[in-house]
């Protein structure tokens, strides 16, 4: 094979040499040419490769065959035959003709004729395979100012046929009298169109139109959406996506029930240089209303949003906000199952280990033990942590401080600074043994009112400034041995902490507000100190001893355990005796993790009664795929730890998803509450996907109470047409 280069549109390199030389094989016309991989500008430069060229001087036409190449800046056409007129400008192909877009489309026609440099034409039956491989195929197309192709008796879809099993039409597609692509527009529009299910029309529409495959986002109406439960009764949702400017967009989604009225719902989303925002509205007038419940307010609604901006390469700032007019509007029409909102407003400073934050924070609880005049409001937080470049004595130093203004309605209120200076070495021996030294002093100072006073029920301590101070030193020590063996290594790690600090513990007088959810378990055994705020610290001398053991075969499987327990001179007073913590031997805490190869994995958590050997805490998780099975089954037991935040729960969940084959699935779930003996939640269902297509049909069932909301059970379809839709929303259509 030999190439020609040509200089002007379409008149080919070959031609300069016509006088002196008879018609010939393309190798007389002229030595090999660039490499096809050579990128083309739009200049009017034209790349030619063929097996033979010839002119016809008295007709002016250039005729190339053989596997033709033919390149006008960045669209190719390849064919059989090429033929090219110079007086008109048309360049004809025949015998498996194929015209590169830039855009990435490839048509694919027997014969075509192309003019105006290869942007327009007329074409006797073409296929077009697009960017995202769907198909679009037509008789007596006209394409015009390179970028509005006209197809007469269209064809849209983007299934496969399978011929092996005896498939002829794919399982949806789109035909129409008429199908026009507009590059420019970058939509596909359909008239007089029908929608096919294997062969058989089952929709028709008049007019209808879609992105092509290279629109991200554009203003259009979504797949809608139709369900029927029995809270709400029969129901429809009609998205429709605005896309404002390329840095903003706008989804209104009204959903209309025949029980509760109209759900009217609005996204909104905008990018700035300096950061984002999206916010997401929702309102309704509901029908009926219940008295003595959130269901008699004439109107609901609710408001949740994000942001973060930046400040400058170090300060940023965001917010949070959640709100509902009532407390259960949003579980009651299916838009959220949160049970607490959380607004915030943040500050932030971040320079390489150091770091300032100032927060503010508004909080409601929704569930009916939630007292909206006892939550508390915080505002603000400041939080400044500092690592100093020098290290002192071998270690590194940190100071952290703290502010912290809390009040409510009724209930205890402070104001609080605390600080704390940090010292920490760490090092390994010659001898393998890993050691770690460490020390802080935190000082706090509260001016506290309307705290209660429990030894005396119905009085509060009167309002008061107390200070406070806690100086803590520590080591931690470990000796990992390892050993290998036949491509298996196994690593065995003793660990002992010692800690001190006066045993001082914790007034009453100082409220406890960011403390509450404690819990002694394996993620804290070697904590310094086990509570998660400030309010409370832990105190004594105390020593926690544990191992550590891991596993690794040359399969890559692996396993770990760790196990250990709590020692302390005193009583710990400062927590409650349900924690395993408070006695002068901790309870039992570890965990046991499993996974001899990727399709298996299981683990186990435990924290056992170090007297009575009691389980206070049993949790196992289980996810395995064996074949077409894919499972997660999950059991947990939590004794009741502090009686403010946890009481005792038991539980276990079953999730399994079956491929019956490449494209059929079967799904189910169920989660029961072994502690009131009843089930929370059953679902089940059946499931199919492809290239093109995606379905579901499930039944599921909700078992909650909580004033208006009653249990449910439903049933949900839902049918995805891939490649079908406006910019980046969900192309979805559900039954329930």
């Amino acid at each position: 094979m030999s190439v020609g280069e040509k200089r002007s549109p379409f008149l080919l390199a070959a031609m300069l040499m016509l006088p002196f030389v008879a018609p010939a094989n393309a190798q007389n016309a002229g030595g090999p040419g660039p490499s096809p991989e050579v990128s083309f500008p739009e200049s009017g430069e034209v790349l030619m490769q063929a097996d033979e060229l010839s002119y016809d001087r008295d007709a002016r036409v250039v005729t190339a065959s053989g596997n033709v190449e033919l390149a006008y800046g960045e669209r190719v056409l390849l064919a059989d035959r090429v033929t090219y007129n110079e007086t008109t400008g048309v360049v004809s192909a025949d015998g498996n003709v194929a015209l590169l877009d830039p855009q990435g489309d490839v048509a694919f026609a027997d014969h075509l004729v192309l003019r105006n440099e290869m942007r327009d034409g007329v074409i006797d039956t073409l296929r077009v395979l697009l960017t995202d491989n769907s198909r679009l195929a037509g008789h007596s197309v006209v394409r015009s100012g390179g970028n509005i192709t006209t197809l007469h008796r269209g064809v849209y879809s983007p299934c496969d046929i399978c011929e092996e099993k005896g498939q002829t039409t794919p399982i949806w597609q789109i035909k129409a009298f008429r199908v026009v692509h507009n590059k420019q527009e970058k939509r596909i529009i359909y008239e007089d169109a029908f929608m096919e299910f294997f062969g058989v029309p089952v929709l028709y529409v008049p007019y209808f139109s879609q992105p092509d495959p290279t629109v991200k986002r554009q203003s259009g109406f979504l797949t809608p959406s139709v369900a029927s439960s029995t809270e709400l009764g029969q129901q429809i949702e009609v998205p429709y996506f605005w896309a404002i400017s390329p840095d903003k967009d706008l989804t209104l989604i009204p959903r209309f029930t025949t029980k509760e009225g109209a759900v009217y719902q609005g996204e909104y989303r905008q990018r700035f240089e300096s950061g984002s925002l999206t916010s997401f509205a929702t309102g309704t007038w509901p029908t009926s209303q219940q008295a003595g419940t959130p269901g008699e307010n004439e109107f609901r609604g609710s408001l949740f949003g994000n942001g973060k901006f930046d400040i400058d390469e170090n300060w940023s700032w965001g917010f949070r906000t959640e709100l509902a007019t009532d407390d259960t509007y949003l579980r009651k029409y299916d838009l959220s199952g949160t049970t607490d909102l959380v607004n915030n407003l943040n500050a932030t400073y971040v320079d390489g280990r150091n770091s300032f934050t100032a927060d503010a924070y508004y909080f409601k609880g929704l569930l009916t033990t939630d007292s909206e005049s006892t939550t508390p409001w915080v505002a603000p937080v400041l939080q400044h942590d500092y690592t100093f470049a020098d290290q002192v004595l071998g270690g590194t130093v940190g100071i952290s401080t703290n502010a912290m203004i809390l009040g409510r309605s009724v209930g205890p209120q402070y104001r609080r600074v605390s600080s704390t200076v940090r010292w920490d070495r760490r090092g390994t021996s010659s001898n393998g043994f890993v050691h770690r030294f460490f020390g802080s002093l935190r000082g706090d100072v509260y001016s506290v009112e309307d705290v209660p006073n429990t030894a005396v029920p119905g009085t509060e301590f009167e309002a008061q400034t107390i200070a406070r101070a806690l100086p803590t030193i520590g080591t931690e020590w470990s000796y990992p041995l390892a050993r290998s063996d036949g491509g298996m290594h196994q690593v065995i790690e003793p660990i002992v902490q010692l800690i001190y600090s006066p045993n001082t513990g914790n007034t009453v007088e100082i409220p406890d507000e960011d403390s509450l959810s404690f819990e002694f378990d394996d993620t804290n055994l070697f904590s310094e100190d086990r509570f998660s705020g400030l309010d409370r610290w832990e105190t004594g001398a105390r020593a926690n001893v544990g191992v550590r053991y891991s596993i690794y075969t040359p399969n890559g499987g692996q396993a770990n355990a760790m196990f250990g327990q709590s020692y302390r001179l005193e009583d710990n007073t400062s927590v409650a005796a349900e924690t395993g913590l408070r006695d002068e031997t901790s309870d039992y805490v570890g965990r046991i993790m499993l996974s001899p190869s990727n399709d298996f994995l299981a683990v186990y958590r435990f924290r056992i009664d170090d007297e009575r050997f009691k389980i206070r805490r049993n949790e196992v998780n289980l996810l395995g795929r064996r074949g077409p099975v894919s499972a997660e089954i999950g059991y947990g037991y939590f004794a009741a730890d502090q009686s403010v935040t946890f009481q005792e729960r038991e539980e276990h969940y079953l999730g399994s998803i079956i491929k019956l084959d490449e494209y059929w699935r079967l799904f189910g779930q169920t989660r029961q509450d072994l502690a009131d003996h009843r089930t929370v939640a059953n679902r089940v269902g059946i499931g199919y996907e492809d290239e093109c297509l995606d379905v579901s049909l499930m039944f599921s069932q909700s078992f909650y109470r909580d004033r208006d909301i009653e249990p449910d059970s439903s049933v949900l379809f839902q049918i995805t047409f891939k490649t079908l839709g406006t910019g980046n929303a969900a192309e979805t259509t559900g039954f329930r």
